[in-house]
């Protein structure tokens, strides 16, 4: 994918001087050239495109043309993806209202803006506020999609993780069941995204001290995560992290320590020894040293542990 985006971009210059760098034709070049970049997580290069194709189209077109809303929120889509929320918060809060008034109230680009814009408030913390917006992109897509479409399932995903973040397990449980219940029925029940509803889902019951409904759901993610993505991915680590995890909660110290050894090593190999993944496991394993009474091992990982942190904070 990376060389067909090089090529793109490699041919902005002649774009640029075929069509003229204020038409917004060279704006929508440029946008499909930084949402490519952006889907490849290359958010620096994606963010000087959609600047610019919004500046375009800011210059071009009226106002509260569509395509600058569509352009407002692209470029908010990048600072959503690096954490920049201050400066994506007002790019959203300006899309929004502009794909009302010009798409609709019901439109499905409508309920996109109103995704993005929940989900940064959900990211800020802002639970009040990202709720109803929630819940009207659901229906909205409902309406339009029917109730068991991956497009309905995506926002009922993300409106259950909202209520686990605020604590009320009780109103996220179902949501998350229901999301799973979708995914199986479009997508079978080996695909690699039902592993992360699994997941989630497994978090909520450990966050409930309910293990025995919380260990077949991750070793579940775990198998799924083998079978479809390979056993040296970063996912499969994650998934024995996630079970380690549960073992050392409930005082399953080997099982526990064999899973984070492997975690540890797969995110080594793929990630790098000094990754923030990394450091979050050897801070578990380091914690069950100290319950298994084995100080000098435990501090050892401790110090590591402060090693990685000041080296990448």
């Amino acid at each position: 994918m990376g060389n067909k985006i090089d090529n793109l971009m490699e041919l902005l210059p002649e774009k640029e001087t075929l069509l003229g760098g204020d038409n917004p034709q060279f704006a929508d070049y440029l946008t499909a050239v930084g949402l490519s970049l952006y889907h490849e997580s290359r958010f620096d290069e994606a963010e000087v495109l959609l600047k610019r194709a919004l500046d375009i189209r800011e210059r071009a077109l009226a106002v509260d043309h569509e395509d600058v809303g569509e352009a407002l929120n692209n470029l908010a889509l990048i600072y959503l993806a690096e954490g920049r929320y201050i400066e994506a918060e007002p790019l959203f809060s300006r899309a929004l209202p502009i794909q009302e008034r010009k798409l609709g109230v019901e439109h499905l680009s409508t309920a996109a803006g109103m995704l993005n814009l929940a989900d940064l408030y959900r990211m800020m913390s802002k639970y009040q506020q990202a709720e109803p917006l929630y819940k009207r992109s659901l229906q909205i897509r409902e309406r339009h999609l029917g109730q068991n479409h991956l497009e309905v399932a995506q926002v009922l995903n993300n409106l259950g993780m909202l209520y686990f973040e605020q604590g009320r397990n009780g109103d996220a449980e179902p949501v998350l069941r229901k999301v799973l219940e979708i995914q199986e029925k479009v997508l079978g029940s080996d695909h690699p995204t039902i592993a992360n509803t699994l997941t989630d889902l497994a978090s909520l019951y450990t966050d409930r001290d309910q293990f025995d409904k919380a260990e077949p759901l991750h070793l579940r993610a775990l198998n799924i995560r083998e079978k479809q993505l390979s056993s040296e991915h970063p996912k499969v680590a994650e998934s024995l992290n996630n079970l380690g995890w549960l073992y050392h909660q409930n005082a399953i110290y080997t099982r526990a320590e064999s899973l984070y050894a492997r975690a540890i090593e797969i995110w080594e190999n793929t990630l790098g020894p000094d990754h923030s993944n990394v450091a979050a496991c050897l801070e578990n394993y380091a914690d069950l040293l100290h319950k298994t009474n084995r100080e000098i091992e435990a501090v050892a990982l401790e110090q590591r542990v402060f090693l990685i942190r000041s080296r990448t904070n």
